[in-house]
């Protein structure tokens, strides 16, 4: 089988009497990548761990250009990190992007500067590679990524809102709406509608339909029946997908944050009187959707879809469905009726090439729910 990861760059970084490696990742690194992946839960306060077996690359492949690295010591992986190159659109200037992502590192070898090194090897590489802009998001309770990453030069740009919607009843649609899966026949309209939903959105290029149909085809259990679309006499007035992200990750429970146990109190306490959500104990899955392909002609149309899929996820057992988006977005009002919980997420950008981008933070940022 053709290795997709077969790159050549290596870089051999001294710490004492250790070397460490940095290299791309290959296709017999996956089993490694997990066991290492397992080591490291997300989070500091609302602590959760990360199962991504048995394909660790699947939250890589929606990426047209991705590349996961890994630092080696001794012939043993203790860490790694990833990134993915894209065209967009910043401040009406085209650029080229790297959005980075999946930074772990084994917990034994902390403290040695390994993140350090993957951030410097991924800047070495992604010059020679004309990239203009870094960016990635950290949650806002992960301080030791935030002081990395500020040490290294990045920047916050804007506090964004992650939404994590709690099915929890069934809710009341519209009897005469037209709600159906997507088909193939609708790319036009749905790239259509994306296009005029976030046009002027920093970090946005405009979709041609062919365009759209690759990135749909490289995300994993996903497909147009995930793609709820409300039409009206032949017009789609909004689209709305929900990705089953449990396929690509599982996340267990290990700590909740004073946030959720007060609401896990709180429902167990109200849920001797009425129905109220699930929030999953410390060992239990969170189970989750994220909402992907949000545009709309108006705030009612999204409305009645996001209404059909908490339904959907209702039936499926699911505890969240999660999307992030700039508190700007008029689509954080439509969330934010639904009962939730929320946390914030801090978007960091870097200029390599000096670009001067002093605005950057007013404009509405679009957030991909493949980068989330």
């Amino acid at each position: 089988m053709l290795n997709r990861f077969s790159g050549s760059y290596r870089k051999s970084l001294g710490h004492g009497s250790t070397m460490t490696l940095i290299r791309e990742a290959t296709e017999d690194d996956n089993d490694a990548l997990n066991e290492l992946q397992k080591k490291c839960p997300m989070g500091t306060n609302l602590v959760l761990g990360v199962d991504s077996s048995p394909d660790y690359f699947a939250r890589s492949r929606p990426f047209k250009d991705w590349h996961v690295l890994v630092a080696v010591e001794n012939g043993t992986i203790v860490g790694s990190a990833a990134y993915a190159i894209s065209d967009t659109c910043i401040e009406g200037k085209q650029l080229k992007t790297a959005y980075e992502y999946g930074f772990i590192v084994d917990p034994l070898h902390r403290r040695k500067g390994i993140g350090e090194k993957l951030q410097r090897h991924i800047e070495q590489v992604v010059l020679e590679k004309d990239v203009d802009i870094l960016h990635l998001d950290i949650l806002e309770d992960n301080t030791p990524s935030t002081s990395l990453f500020s040490k290294l030069g990045f920047e916050k740009v804007k506090d964004c809102t992650t939404f994590s919607l709690m099915p929890y009843k069934k809710q009341k649609t519209a009897p005469r709406a037209n709600i159906r899966s997507m088909g193939e026949a609708d790319v036009d309209g749905v790239t259509n509608l994306i296009n005029e939903t976030y046009r002027n959105y920093n970090f946005f290029a405009s979709y041609q339909p062919k365009d759209f149909l690759e990135s749909l085809r490289r995300m994993p259990h996903f497909d147009f029946h995930n793609i709820l679309i409300l039409e009206d006499n032949g017009d789609i007035k909004a689209c709305l997908g929900y990705w089953n992200y449990n396929k690509v990750r599982r996340y267990i429970v290990r700590q909740l944050n004073w946030k959720l146990k007060t609401q896990t109190y709180l429902i167990r306490l109200f849920g001797l009187f009425t129905k109220m959500p699930h929030v999953p104990k410390n060992g239990e899955p969170l189970l989750s959707y994220n909402l992907t392909i949000m545009a709309y002609r108006s705030p009612e149309s999204l409305t009645e879809l996001i209404r059909n899929i908490i339904n959907i996820a209702l039936e499926n057992k699911i505890n969240f469905i999660h999307a992030t988006v700039d508190p700007n977005n008029p689509i954080a009002a439509v969330l934010s009726q639904f009962r939730h919980t929320s946390h914030k997420t801090y978007f960091f950008t870097k200029s390599l090439r000096q670009e001067r981008l002093p605005n950057l933070g007013e404009r509405k940022l679009y957030i991909d729910a493949t980068e989330m």
